[in-house]
């Protein structure tokens, strides 16, 4: 199957309205990061469907939370890319989210000081 293009999702220009929420937006992306460059290609690795299924469901869960409902739908697509087997769909999802939370990394306060 060849390499899927890369999806461009929208890069949220706000953060959360929940003033709490809005404090933990610098460990959201730093963690969301490590979710994705990570504990993803150890989930590719481990070639496990169930796993690969929460992890959508993660997505979809923790973006919607924080208000970003542009994105949750990844996590959804992502969901049916393990329903389908789909590895290189959920490939290019993921670096496309990861893209997107390295764009919000540069809007956060002191980022680019």
């Amino acid at each position: 199957m060849p390499n899927r293009s890369i999806p461009t999702y929208p890069v949220p220009t706000g953060g959360p309205a929940d003033p709490v929420l809005a404090d933990l937006m610098p460990e959201f992306i730093t963690l969301w990061t490590k979710d994705l460059t990570v504990t993803w290609p150890e989930i590719r690795e481990r070639g496990d469907i169930e796993e690969f299924h929460r992890f959508g469901h993660t997505i979809k869960g923790s973006f919607l939370q924080f208000g970003f409902r542009d994105l949750s739908p990844i996590g959804r697509d992502v969901m049916s890319d393990a329903e389908n087997g789909d590895w290189e769909g959920a490939d290019a999802r993921i670096q496309g989210l990861l893209n997107v939370l390295n764009a919000m990394k540069e809007q956060l306060p002191g980022e680019n000081s």
